[in-house]
């Protein structure tokens, strides 16, 4: 911030609670919790709920700061209001964010087992991949294929047994994989384009890009309906969690005809909400609760 004055102790503060991007981080913390209770049919102690919440809150903020500080120089150019690049926040101080993140992720997981603490660090380690690898590319959903149905089979590993229908989330979730991707990038086509960016969002254009994410969520809603009679015990849960997730998608088509810009905002919001609670309904019907 070159020629301004200095910031403010709340701006700076501001700064570091925006850094790691809050929405994907409170979206991700509830959907932990959610397969936390299902996966421990019931409330699993606090002990462990605290290791496995803080866990997962180390991975994502080291996964959010380490996307600024790699976006760092572009940013400076298309998004100079960003905290690094409006000198709210220090290289060194997004640095120290990722590194205690990791520390915090180490701490939670261990808590519980080497194979927790390896599943928490693979998925971590795809989300920092996708900023420094995938990112800009048209093969970005790549990470989040990896990372966000582990999410459940790691919540399992750590709190009880691995039911062998969990693994049927890769092929349901792909879908929602795509959706949650795309629903990510739609704020950002624009810039990107001009950047010279090419993900998937910015290869489809973002009118295409947007049905393909609704059609992708409901793809992966109509197929975990499909096979929840063959695959899990109480496939009605299946079944609520879809209505919950086509309600969703219902939800930011009717924000975006009101107001294109805030529907596109609240297409990841909306997206990843649905594609948590498809994932917490499938889990859900493989137990009794």
């Amino acid at each position: 911030m070159a020629g301004s004055a200095r910031p403010s102790a709340r701006q700076v503060a501001r700064g570091y609670l925006v850094l790691p991007h809050a929405v994907p981080i409170i979206v991700v913390m509830a959907a932990t919790a959610a397969f936390a209770l299902v996966a421990s049919g019931g409330w699993p102690g606090s002990g462990r709920m605290v290791c496995l919440l803080g866990a997962m809150l180390g991975g994502q903020l080291a996964i959010g700061a380490a996307n600024e500080l790699i976006d760092a120089d572009l940013d400076t150019r298309a998004k100079p209001s960003k905290p690094i690049p409006a000198g709210l926040v220090s290289r060194r101080g997004a640095r120290l964010v990722v590194a205690g993140g990791l520390l915090l992720l180490v701490a939670g997981s261990l808590r519980f087992s080497l194979g927790a603490f390896a599943l928490c660090a693979l998925g971590t380690g795809a989300g920092i991949a996708y900023s420094l690898w995938f990112k800009r590319t048209i093969w970005s959903w790549i990470p989040y294929l990896v990372a966000l149905p582990l999410l459940p089979i790691w919540v399992w590993t750590a709190l009880s047994s691995v039911p062998p229908g969990i693994f049927a989330i890769y092929p349901i979730g792909a879908a929602a994989v795509v959706a949650v991707q795309i629903a990510q990038s739609l704020p950002d086509v624009a810039a990107d384009r001009q950047s010279g960016v090419r993900t998937l969002a910015v290869a489809l254009g973002a009118d295409y890009a947007r049905a393909v994410c609704w059609s992708a969520l409901l793809l992966a809603a109509a197929l975990a309906s499909l096979l929840a009679p063959w695959l899990t015990d109480h496939p009605s849960r299946v079944w609520t969690a879809a209505l919950v997730a086509t309600a969703l998608v219902g939800l930011n088509a009717v924000i975006w005809q009101r107001n294109a810009a805030r529907g596109t905002l609240a297409a990841f919001p909306c997206v990843a909400i649905a594609a948590a609670a498809l994932g917490t309904g499938w889990m859900a019907a493989l137990v009794t609760l």
